[in-house]
């Protein structure tokens, strides 16, 4: 036994041994596929997205219209927290909550829980101090640092940083960033794990858009429209800066209007850029095309008419002026917007006449604005004219335009005769440097050089003499025309509701901006709903600014002229002059009688009817504002 012991000692020492080396060898190669390979398997791969940012939007000058502010959600692996006590007052002090809040959420909890929705405060280097247990997800928000200025431009975008309203809606897709990706490696214990030979996918942010609009104009206009408003009681305004010769929007304004930053909070209806989506029949701001029809067809204005009123249109309609004359030519018919002058120029000429040169000057057809709910307009072929349209057209009835078409159509005679589309957009700047500039207008004449400076003329008449007095302003030639329309309730004209209108340029040798003013329904029973007492006065305010800070406006005030500039906000308590007249008895005096006794009080009337006064809406011996408007009825005594 001894013998056969020693004979196979050493083969069994060798065979324990073979057996533990390969017993290590199978712990070991267990070891690397349980451990080892599990912390660098590929099942440890993680892609994460790497998020670009929305583009922004600037005015013409380069000012933040829009921002992009960053946000972080914050949660934790609340089973890996080792010390809770040291932690949670780490991650206090970075985000400002209380610890004991952290706490109450903690409670019981387990697994993943989320402490901060939304925080600014960036905690990302507390996050490498706790890789396993906290866990940052950054975001961002759209922000509008200028809140309601242009709010109806811009729009807003959703949860998910997609544009649902405005510019923000249209240029969605150039406004989307791109999203990048990295692959991260996790090993075994979830620990990420750098290695700079994975593949990374940079972000790309979204396109910055610069726009026409300038910030300053738009708060001016802003401005003066508040104010207006809470001086005529209108329940709406619009306003609308231009460059006539390129078509660049300057300015855009809607009273009511809201706040994209909190956009629930406001009437869906304020959301609207009615200067582009709302029709509205421009009344006595379309006589401009009766009176281009009349000079493409060799009208002259020297050339004289009755316009004695009331006028009897085919037995149809009685048609009146505002105020009564005898003969006007026809600049003194634009001057004092004689409706009775403006109709029997347009009989003269014919539907047909009318319509083409309305057809020319953009009415009935979509300006080409950036919208698409941009309206044509309604403008009917004279085939489908009643036998009133003779009188209500050429006077702005029974059409409806958007206030850009009118304001485009003001901007071809101010710029020589040329049609253009208007645009609020000056170029899309791409993450690769790309620019896209916007394409110039390709200029469709429509009228002759002659005749638009024969129109320039008559505009600038009308508010040197005529009823645009209130636009003037000292030192520079300015060109307008003021409207009143009344507006149809329940499909009948109202008696009492109107809208009031006023629209420019300057300098009329070389027009560099228009404006266009519009207030809803101001107050009539104070006799501000005529276009030359509320909307004409805004035009004169709102230029008077926007000279006086623009000093690219090449005809410049000489220092005695210039006034002093009134600071861009709400004006609340504005001190103005009032001038106080009494009103005379005219009951029983003649029409012309009470017109020259008017006239010399500085009350401006607006007479119905023949012979003897009969009544008057201000009442004898009450004091008035001068310039006040008192309605007096005349009736034929047998």
């Amino acid at each position: 036994m001894t013998k056969n012991y020693i004979k196979f000692k050493n083969r069994i020492i060798f065979v324990h041994i073979a057996i533990m080396l390969v017993w290590i060898g199978f712990g070991f190669r267990l070891f690397n596929i349980q451990i080892i390979n599990k912390l660098n398997s590929p099942q440890g791969m993680k892609v994460e997205t790497i998020n670009g940012l929305r583009g922004n939007f600037f005015d013409v000058n380069g000012k933040n219209l829009t921002q992009n502010l960053t946000f972080y959600r914050i949660g934790v692996h609340s089973n890996k927290i080792i010390n809770a006590d040291n932690f949670l007052s780490e991650l206090s002090t970075c985000t400002g909550t209380n610890k004991e809040d952290y706490l109450v959420k903690l409670d019981g909890a387990r697994g993943y829980i989320e402490l901060e929705k939304k925080t600014n405060k960036n905690c990302e280097d507390l996050q490498k101090k706790y890789p396993n247990v906290l866990i940052i997800k950054k975001s961002f928000k759209r922000y509008y640092p200028e809140d309601n200025l242009v709010s109806q431009i811009v729009g807003f975008t959703n949860i998910d940083d997609k544009g649902i309203s405005g510019l923000e809606s249209k240029y969605d897709k150039y406004l989307e960033p791109v999203s990048g990706s990295k692959l991260l490696k996790r090993n075994g214990l979830g620990v990420k794990i750098s290695d700079s030979t994975l593949p990374t996918v940079d972000a790309k942010n979204g396109a910055n858009i610069t726009l026409t609009i300038n910030k300053e104009y738009q708060a001016i206009l802003r401005d003066e429209l508040i104010i207006q408003m809470e001086e005529t009681g209108a329940s709406a305004s619009m306003g609308l800066i231009l460059d006539p010769q390129s078509g660049a929007i300057l300015s855009m304004v809607n009273l009511p209007d809201y706040n994209p930053n909190f956009p629930s909070d406001f009437d869906v209806e304020f959301q609207k850029n009615k200067i582009v989506t709302d029709l509205i029949e421009p009344g006595s701001t379309f006589k401009i095309v009766t009176m281009a029809a009349a000079l493409e067809s060799d009208i002259s204005l020297t050339d004289e008419y009755n316009v004695e009123g009331p006028y009897n249109f085919h037995n149809i309609k009685m048609i009146e002026d505002s105020e009564p004359h005898s003969v006007l030519n026809v600049q003194e018919i634009m001057a004092y917007s004689s409706n009775i002058g403006t109709v029997k120029i347009a009989e003269y000429l014919g539907k047909k006449s009318i319509y083409n040169q309305a057809r020319e000057f953009g009415y009935g057809t979509k300006t080409g604005f950036d919208s698409s709910t941009e309206p044509s307009g309604i403008f009917r072929d004279p085939s489908k004219w009643s036998l009133s349209s003779m009188h209500s057209i050429p006077i702005g009835y029974e059409i409806s335009a958007t206030p850009l078409q009118i304001a485009m159509s003001y901007a071809a005679i101010a710029n020589g005769g040329f049609l253009l589309k208007p645009y609020i957009v000056e170029k899309i700047e791409k993450y690769d440097d790309t620019i896209i500039k916007n394409q110039r207008n390709t200029k469709k004449r429509i009228l002759s050089q002659a005749n638009a400076e024969k129109l320039k003329s008559m505009l600038a008449h009308t508010v040197d003499h005529g009823s645009g007095k209130q636009a003037s302003i000292q030192g520079w030639n300015v060109a307008g025309k003021t409207g009143t329309s009344k507006k149809l309730v329940d499909g009948q004209y109202s008696e009492n509701q109107f809208i009031s209108s006023f629209i420019g340029f300057f300098p009329k040798e070389n027009p560099q901006l228009l404006c266009l003013i519009i207030l809803d329904n101001p107050d009539a029973s104070r006799n501000l709903h005529w276009g030359s007492m509320s909307a004409a006065p805004v035009f004169k305010s709102v230029m008077d600014r926007v000279i006086n800070i623009d000093k690219s406006i090449t005809v410049s005030r000489s220092k005695k002229e210039k006034i002093k500039n009134k600071p861009i906000l709400i004006q609340k308590n504005l001190e103005r002059k009032i001038e106080y007249v009494k009103m005379p008895n005219l009951v029983g005096r003649t029409v012309r009688d009470a017109f020259s006794e008017l006239k010399k009080v500085g009350i401006k009337p607006q007479i119905s009817g023949r012979g003897l006064i009969v009544s008057q809406s201000i009442e004898a011996g009450t004091k008035v504002e001068k310039k006040s408007i008192c309605i007096l009825k005349a009736e034929l005594k047998e």
